[in-house]
């Protein structure tokens, strides 16, 4: 269902082929419009073809009024296309009775007035903070005084444009982002302790490929990240530091950390509060086990997760995952530092080796460095990085 009215504003124009030649004289625009379609180019109903009339919505002196009849234009356009094609009357007979007059940009003020968004019951709970939304709406909604989605029910677009720094391309975030809450993206209820690793690698990496292209490589050369086809075992980046990246892209130290801390915080947000539940039965896993994070041992859970999913498994979990094991326990440690990581781990150990014995050994003398009181979490990050 849709949330509000105004959606169509968002969506791409749809102009019929047999109506694209015709010139924008012919359907009597305002001289508002006119001016506008004229700094655009637009002379003919094909140049609105694909475009959005949100896209208008930046523009000097093109108003709620302005959008609303260029939102009637087109579909003034669709609706005379169609009732042609019905009857095969003459096209000329729609043109008196569909006209934008002045008496219908009073109107169509009025309908925006009492426009409102719908939210459905089921969504209201969703926090702003923890929604991917940008800088600019999450001021409208503090300015308001919202803090989840239930806050907006009722309220109307021509409400919200009052504010400051509310335009038409906040309105149609809005609607996107109750249309992505009701289609399921930000559902946590579906969560399974089964298969919460490979959702979680599956949301990241998707997340990944959501992010700008800078923000991306700066992210996958902080976690020592090889992408794309042919990756062989091993062929891992080293982890740059804040300084070798910025080296890398002519940037300081200091901006490089503060674009990877807005980055992971974008990265945490893409898909809602599920990224962070998921993260949450993660850290629970391995303080329940009693273990770090290891490749070897997300490559168990991700195996694992395969023999509960409803899909056909492949011969090897990971290979379709674009991030190695050991880039993938990276950026989980990145993306939350409560959870301990072992990512320097996947490699073959002596024969020697008692992980048993050493894990006690070690554990006793960090417990006695700290007279005895010492977090689950803390003392992990001591075997992680035991300098």
């Amino acid at each position: 269902m849709p949330a509000l009215a105004l959606h169509s504003f968002s969506k791409p124009i749809e102009i019929p082929v047999g109506l694209r030649n015709q010139p924008l004289d012919a359907w009597q625009t305002s001289a508002r419009l006119s001016t506008v379609l004229e700094r655009f180019g637009i002379h003919v109903l094909g140049d609105l073809h694909g475009r959005k009339v949100v896209d208008f919505a930046w523009e000097k002196n093109c108003g709620p009024k302005t959008l609303y009849e260029l939102d009637l234009l087109a579909r003034r356009a669709r609706f005379r296309n169609g009732t042609a094609s019905r009857n095969g009357h003459r096209r000329d007979y729609i043109d008196a009775s569909h006209d934008f007059t002045a008496t219908d940009s009073e109107g169509a003020t009025a309908k925006i007035r009492k426009e409102s968004f719908v939210i459905p019951e089921s969504i209201c709970h969703l926090a702003f903070n923890e929604l991917p939304i940008t800088t600019r709406l999450g001021n409208v909604v503090r300015s308001i005084g919202a803090r989840n989605l239930g806050d907006l029910n009722g309220r109307s677009a021509f409400e919200l444009l009052q504010y400051k720094a509310c335009g038409w391309g906040t309105i149609s975030e809005i609607q996107q982002l109750i249309e992505r809450a009701i289609s399921g993206e930000f559902d946590v209820a579906q969560i399974e302790e089964a298969t919460a690793t490979a959702e979680l690698l599956n949301l990241l990496e998707q997340g990944l490929a959501k992010l700008p292209l800078r923000e991306r490589q700066f992210l996958l050369a902080r976690i020592g990240a090889q992408t794309g086809t042919g990756r062989s075992p091993g062929a891992d980046l080293l982890c740059l530091t804040y300084a070798e990246i910025g080296r890398r892209y002519g940037l300081t130290r200091a901006r490089i950390h503060k674009v990877l801390v807005n980055t992971l915080d974008s990265l945490r947000r893409t898909w809602g509060p599920r990224v962070p539940r998921l993260l949450e039965v993660l850290k629970w896993r391995c303080l329940s086990a009693t273990c770090p994070l290891t490749p070897q041992l997300l490559e168990k859970w991700v195996g694992s997760s395969a023999a509960f999913s409803s899909r056909p498994a492949t011969g090897d979990c990971f290979n379709s995952f674009r991030l190695s094991t050991e880039a993938h326990v990276r950026l989980i440690a990145a993306l939350d530092k409560s959870i301990p990581c072992w990512p320097e781990t996947n490699h073959k150990l002596p024969r020697s080796y008692d992980p048993v014995g050493q894990f006690d050994l070690t554990l006793a003398r960090i417990v006695r460095e700290a007279g005895g009181q010492i977090t689950v979490a803390e003392a992990y990050r001591r075997f992680s990085h035991p300098g």
